[in-house]
């Protein structure tokens, strides 16, 4: 088998896109060489990475909480299952609604792990576009490249997709711009928006003294109030946890702090799944 480098995974990708849209204009974009250009003239370059920035400004401003060392700890925390559960679901929701080809748009997909273990197990053949603000992310993502899986550095606030083109909108534990999913979203498509459940990794909280999680209630709230939620699954387990797998998961938080009172020997993965469908937005 042949490996090909992140770049060319790109272009074979953008060559099959047909969802691409200029986030300045909103024309469609295509591929010209080694960028992706619309007929006003916006360009957007690939690098020798295989990384495309689609924003309408000139500058991002990259955080100093959400840095390498925070996604390659997520990274490496995701990978050891804790949130095996989840996906089952999520795989689940996805083959029992989708016969055919999908396409699939990942909301602040950070650097992609949590997805790809959802893309792995899928039946169906799909393109996948995913999408943070934070290039760090992206560039780590960008090592899921391939013919059907391309990452962006773009604006959940302002996705570059074309209207009513998406079947499917994943949204796990990020923020979500609820008229962004009204306009990509197909009528037989669906959302699925992962939120944290008030239990949510309290160990982790207890033992940095952190308070308790108490939004559970205002994220579902706020999904009632633009959404029609056709369906929730809750994810709610208890997991042994190693001091080493311990220590990933505070770093590859925004709330980490080094003053740790003690270090749990469990860990609650709490989450609920929210299911929306295109007719009902």
């Amino acid at each position: 088998m042949i490996m090909l480098s992140k770049f060319e995974y790109s272009k074979n990708f953008l060559r099959k896109d047909d969802l691409l849209i200029c986030p300045i204009c909103k024309e469609r974009l295509i591929l010209n060489d080694h960028s992706l250009v619309c007929k006003n003239k916006h360009t957007y370059d690939i690098s020798k990475k295989g990384i495309t920035t689609l924003v309408s400004h000139n500058h991002i401003k990259e955080s100093k909480i959400y840095n390498y060392e925070l996604f390659l700890n997520r990274r490496n925390f995701i990978q050891k299952l804790y949130y095996k559960d989840l996906y089952e679901k999520i795989i689940h929701i996805i083959n029992h609604h989708f016969d055919n080809k999908i396409n699939i748009v990942d909301l602040g997909c950070g650097e992609g792990a949590h997805t790809m273990n959802i893309l792995e197990l899928l039946k169906q053949k799909y393109m996948y576009y995913g999408f943070d603000y934070s290039r760090i992310a992206i560039d780590m993502a960008s090592t899921y490249n391939c013919d059907n899986r391309f990452y962006f550095v773009a604006d959940v606030n302002n996705v570059p997709i074309k209207d009513n083109s998406t079947h499917l909108i994943i949204d796990i534990l990020s923020p979500y711009n609820q008229l962004e999913i009204k306009r990509l979203l197909k009528k037989s498509g669906l959302f699925i928006k992962v939120a944290p459940g008030k239990n949510y990794l309290k160990e982790m909280r207890a033992a940095t003294n952190i308070s308790t999680y108490d939004k559970d209630i205002e994220v579902e709230q706020n999904l009632n109030k633009n959404f029609k939620i056709v369906k929730k699954e809750h994810i709610l387990k208890t997991y042994p946890i190693t001091s080493d797998d311990f220590k990933l998961l505070l770093k590859m938080s925004p709330m980490y702090n080094d003053q740790v009172i003690n270090i749990p020997d469990t860990i609650t993965i709490d989450l609920m799944i929210y299911i929306m469908n295109g007719e009902e937005l």
